[in-house]
C-alpha cells in the first residue's frame, strides 16, 4: 500500500521544487473534480495529503458529496469550516456557489504554501489576512519579501513571484474575475517551463 501523509506546510515542503509540484498536482486534482462537475467547498492545507512518492492528493469529499442535491446554494457559512479559505460569496445568501469558490480556497493555499504562513494569523493587537499581506506587498514592490524565509533564498524568483500573483487572482473578491482551473493548471505549466512554451508559440 502507498504511504499516505497529511501535508504540514512547517515541514513537508522544504525546498521550492515539492511546493511548487504540491500547487500543481493540487490544480490539477480540482481541474478533474470541475470537469466531473464536482465543487469541493472545503478546500484547505489539511485536506491536502501527501503520498511516499511526493504526489498530493485531495481529500475530504464529505460536504463535496452532500451539496450537490442542495442546488449549489450557500446554506450556511459553517460549510467551509476553515477561516480564511472562505470565498466571499458564502456570506451571501443570494449569490450561487459555483467552482469559483473551490479556486478561491485554491488560491490561499497557493500563498499560504509559497509564504508558510497561516490563511488567518492573530497577533497580539492585529489581525493578518494572507491574501491582504501579499497583495499589499505587491502594490509596493516587495513581494519577493514575502516567500517563506526556510527557503533561505533558494528558489527561483521567476516561478515565485507570478505563482504569488496567481494565488491573488485566484483570490478575487470577483469570482467572475477568477480563471477556472483548466486555467490555473494551464498557467502554472507556463511558469514551470516558460522557454519550453515559448518555442511552442513560436
Amino acid at each position: 500500500t502507498t504511504e499516505i501523509y497529511t501535508l504540514s506546510l512547517h515541514d513537508a515542503l522544504p525546498i521550492w521544487n515539492e511546493r511548487f509540484n504540491t500547487i500543481l498536482g493540487t490544480a490539477k486534482s480540482l481541474a478533474y473534480l470541475h470537469q466531473m462537475n464536482i465543487i469541493h467547498y472545503n478546500l484547505k492545507s489539511s485536506n491536502i495529503l501527501i503520498d511516499s512518492s511526493g504526489e498530493p492528493k485531495v481529500a475530504d469529499y464529505g460536504l463535496a458529496r452532500l451539496l450537490p442535491m442542495l442546488d449549489r446554494y450557500v446554506l450556511s457559512s459553517k460549510i467551509q469550516s476553515a477561516l480564511g479559505y472562505m470565498a466571499p460569496e458564502f456570506a451571501c445568501k443570494t449569490v450561487k456557489i459555483t467552482e469559483k469558490c473551490d479556486v478561491y480556497g485554491f488560491g490561499v493555499l497557493i500563498l499560504e504554501i509559497v509564504t508558510g504562513k497561516r490563511p488567518v494569523e492573530y497577533m497580539e493587537d492585529d489581525v493578518v489576512v494572507l491574501c491582504d499581506m501579499v497583495r499589499g506587498a505587491l502594490e509596493e514592490g516587495r513581494v519577493e519579501e514575502c516567500v517563506d524565509g526556510r527557503l533561505q533564498g533558494k528558489f527561483p524568483a521567476e516561478e515565485a513571484i507570478p505563482v504569488m500573483k496567481l494565488g491573488l487572482i485566484c483570490t478575487s473578491q470577483v469570482p467572475s474575475n477568477r480563471p477556472d482551473m483548466a486555467e490555473v493548471v494551464n498557467i502554472l505549466e507556463l511558469i514551470r517551463c516558460p522557454s519550453e512554451s515559448q518555442d511552442e508559440l513560436g
